[in-house]
């Protein structure tokens, strides 16, 4: 066996060992490349989940407040006895819809940011009324009831279209919750709202 002698010799020997040493570090950086992309995504996954989990307690708290202020709104508009109560409930409720509508604003999407806006101002206007900053005067408070009403079904319905349930809930016609009683008949035919208007004030 011929023994070769020289550079050519001596460098071959340092051959795998670069070939290894380059090999470890293209290994290290997908390593560490891959590490980097799978913590992002799990972090993304986890404020996703957290959205998700969170978005119908959110929910639930701003139908809850808004309901709230729109019958504090009412009662304070007919109170004839304790007028300073009601209008610490109005106050009250007023501060708690707003706080929750913030945190709205941070995990809704575009459709249902838009919805809650527009609802949310009605409500504004609606206890303006009950002072004297109303843009539209107290002469339109019912009016703005009836308008708080439609948005709160397209809020209802945006709602739920990201919650993943079916949309569409608002009723293409009038419903008669007597239908197939003896009452129906008397219910369609009623001339006044349907229903009523709360009876106590």
């Amino acid at each position: 066996m011929v023994m070769l002698d020289g550079p050519t010799a001596e460098g071959s020997s340092y051959v795998p060992a670069i070939f290894g040493l380059a090999g470890s570090l293209i290994g290290g950086f997908i390593v560490g490349t891959v590490s980097i992309l799978v913590a992002r995504q799990a972090r993304e996954a986890a404020e996703g989940a957290w959205i998700r989990d969170n978005r119908r307690e959110i929910y639930d708290r701003l139908l809850t407040y808004a309901e709230r202020l729109l019958h504090a709104c009412e009662t304070y508009k007919t109170a004839h006895g304790d007028q300073e109560r009601a209008k610490a409930s109005v106050e009250s409720a007023f501060t708690n819809f707003w706080e929750v509508y913030g945190v709205v604003q941070t995990v809704a999407g575009i459709r249902l940011v838009q919805a809650v806006r527009v609802h949310a101002y009605r409500l504004w206007e609606l206890a303006a009324g009950l002072g004297s900053t109303s843009v539209m005067g107290p002469e339109n408070f019912n009016l703005i009831i009836k308008l708080i009403r439609d948005s709160r079904h397209d809020m209802i319905d945006a709602m739920r279209a990201e919650l993943g349930l079916d949309t569409g809930i608002r009723p293409t016609q009038e419903i008669n919750p007597f239908a197939g009683t003896e009452l129906e008949e008397k219910y369609a035919q009623a001339e006044r709202d349907r229903p009523g208007p709360w009876p106590f004030p």
